[in-house]
């Protein structure tokens, strides 16, 4: 007969391997479900294109903001909500508003990510999940930039990288207003009507690829200065 003491102990971890399993699952369900019904229904969509309904005084803002925030949170091009941003509020209060929402959904993601996959990460990714965290971790605001600068890459992923990282969550949000601001930035003056020709874009993603490239550069010195640092305090350590 076993004790009831040491029922107690095994009970409460029986369900730990499914919940490990289940909230990931769960995680990216409801990211893929929540794309693919934002697709395929016309409604948020239609509110984004109303301009009548978002130039209705504060309400039109407050409904830009939910819905542009819903938009980007699950991965959507913030193209459209930045295009919607510039038609209905023009240049300057467009570029603001689109800024605001898209760091609103990216730090959605983020939690929802931290919360369903970190764990998940930790247990099953090992060494090379180690390797990932320790790099974004030891620079968060400077590696986060550096990605949101690519002129490549997806919005969310990065998203779910940082949430299951071990990246605080003010640098992520700093980084991504920084580093999401040219591409606002760019929809809202198309939105408004501002020409914004081919050589002025070539312009902007060449300065953006350089000034990504000399950052990622930056922070592998960093990265190999501070290994090299770490390396040297652990041999100075008496017995090692």
């Amino acid at each position: 007969m076993v004790p009831a003491g040491r029922m107690e102990q095994t009970n409460p971890s029986t369900p730990r391997p499914v919940l490990r399993f289940l909230r990931p699952a769960l995680m990216l369900a409801f990211l893929v479900a929540g794309a693919v019904l934002l697709r395929a229904m016309p409604g948020l969509r239609h509110v984004l294109d109303s301009t009548a309904l978002l130039r209705d005084g504060a309400w039109g803002r407050v409904v830009f903001l939910a819905g542009a925030s819903v938009w980007c949170a699950f991965g959507l091009p913030r193209q459209v909500a930045g295009f919607a941003a510039g038609l209905a509020y023009g240049a300057i209060e467009g570029a603001v508003l689109i800024t605001v929402a898209s760091t609103a959904g990216c730090v959605a993601g983020f939690f929802w990510a931290r919360w369903g996959g970190r764990h998940w990460a930790q247990a099953r990714l090992g060494a090379r999940f180690a390797r990932v965290d320790a790099m974004l971790s030891r620079q968060p605001f400077l590696s986060i930039l550096t990605l949101r600068l690519l002129p490549v890459g997806s919005a969310l992923l990065l998203n779910l990288l940082g949430g299951v990282s071990g990246v605080g969550v003010l640098p992520f949000a700093a980084a991504t207003v920084l580093g999401g601001l040219p591409q606002n930035v760019v929809a809202v003056l198309l939105g408004s009507g501002v020409r914004v020709d081919a050589l002025w874009q070539f312009v902007l993603g060449g300065g953006l690829f350089v000034a990504s490239g000399v950052l990622g550069v930056w922070l592998l010195r960093r990265a190999q200065v501070a290994r090299l640092v770490q390396d040297a305090g652990q041999t100075d350590q008496p017995g090692v």
